[in-house]
């Protein structure tokens, strides 16, 4: 009967690391693609706004050369998907990724028809906004549930910067139709102010947490960014949309000035995106050959150990099991072992802590979901009853989050 041993084992582990790397790696190619897509919906989303509100007046051809782009990218992004190894199911976190996946090839399907009812002026510019803010919601999920899947600690960490900074630009594009959409409509509502405000609010808690978790080029990047002419001028329009009152005329010429700027910066955003997205599958290239170069290395050192008998392996084991020995003729079977053990446990602690960011999320969202539920509230509402609840308690609001779920678990049971 053949039986398996510790070798056997500690071999097997090290080519599960590099199967979940291989994973990463496609998992990281299709992030980059999602970008692309992301990139170019936020773009059609802003010209649909204003040749809706303009009654078809502005950015027309535009709007249909953005839409064939669009079209183009999401064949690539359905090629892309063709490649992922369904078979992974099994993987942790692999369950809510091709739910994800799923939703959004269902939103893309749906998408022909918004465009049409775009085009014959059918649809009014809030509610093509939401549509496509929707489906690119979906899409932006697919990305979380990709840093949710990660094993190693580095890669979850470029993941949960480029998620952020996605968010983060998904929201300026949001800014941009909305704030569009406005000034071509001639004037601000009080519900737009308030709209665009939790926009504004929304990006910086976004952009606060990719600093947090960003490699050191991007993040200069970033902070170029901010004396940029365009955030200097962005600035200056929001300025005016603040200060307009609830009837007071805008010029209808702004709403290209306001698209113009916001693309600038959403351009700009777009180049720091691709740098993380190159980072990104850097590491992963990196760490997938690092890792199959330590599979070739264990399978040597454990051939030239062969004469090692599994007793006086098992003895070592037993008799120092709290620090590792000091070899004098070379590394045993056993002090493999002991260092893919603390290895192992350096990464779990560091992956951790990377996830906590994404746990964190996961809660809020959580609890800014009950209060939109049970409550009636909108999004934006929610999110200032959340803040403000931890103001008045002197609280995180990670624990205001935690305390809403906890006492509406309580009144549902």
């Amino acid at each position: 009967m053949l039986t398996r041993s510790a070798e056997d084992f500690l071999l097997a582990s090290k080519r599960c690391e590099i199967a979940n790397l291989e994973q990463l790696l496609l998992t990281g190619e299709l992030v980059a693609e999602i970008s692309q897509l992301v990139h170019l919906l936020q773009r059609e989303r802003g010209l649909s706004n204003v040749f809706l509100a303009s009654a078809g007046a502005r950015f027309a051809s535009q709007r249909l050369e953005q839409v064939q782009a669009c079209q183009e990218m999401e064949e690539r992004l359905r090629q892309r998907l063709e490649m992922l190894d369904l078979g992974a199911c099994h993987l942790s976190g692999h369950v809510r990724l091709y739910t994800c996946v799923a939703h959004v090839l269902h939103g893309l399907e749906a998408l022909p028809a918004i465009r049409q009812r775009t085009l014959m002026q059918q649809i009014t510019a809030p509610e093509l906004t939401r549509m496509i803010s929707t489906l690119i919601a979906g899409l932006l999920s697919v990305v979380f549930e990709a840093a949710d899947t990660s094993a190693d600690p580095d890669i979850t960490r470029i993941l949960v910067a480029k998620f952020n900074f996605m968010q983060g630009k998904e929201l300026a594009g949001q800014e941009r139709a909305w704030g569009a959409s406005g000034f071509a409509a001639g004037h601000f509502s009080s519900e737009d102010q308030q709209k665009l405000q939790h926009l504004i609010e929304a990006q910086a808690r976004c952009f606060e947490v990719f600093e947090n978790f960003s490699p050191d080029q991007p993040l200069s990047a970033w902070r170029s960014l901010q004396q940029h002419t365009c955030v200097t001028e962005l600035n200056r329009l929001r300025q005016i949309v603040a200060r307009a009152g609830h009837q007071e005329a805008v010029p209808s010429a702004f709403s290209e000035v306001w698209y113009d700027v916001a693309t600038c910066r959403i351009d700009v955003l777009k180049g720091i995106e691709e740098g993380l997205a190159d980072a990104l599958l850097q590491l992963c290239r990196h760490k997938l050959k690092a890792a199959r170069q330590d599979l070739q290395t264990h399978r040597f050192m454990l051939d030239s150990l062969a004469g090692e008998t599994a007793e006086s392996a098992s003895l070592r084991y037993l008799t120092d099991s709290v620090q590792l020995a000091e070899p004098t003729a070379g590394r045993s079977v056993y002090d493999l072992l002991q260092a893919q053990s603390v290895r192992l446990q350096v990464v779990s602690d560091e992956l951790q802590q990377a996830r906590q960011a994404l746990t964190e999320r996961k809660v809020l969202e959580r609890a800014k979901g009950l209060l939109m539920e049970y409550q009636g509230l909108t999004e934006a509402e929610a999110y200032r009853q959340l803040r403000q609840s931890a103001m008045e308690q002197n609280l995180r609001l990670q624990d205001v989050a935690e305390l809403i779920i906890e006492r509406t678990r309580m009144l549902l049971r």
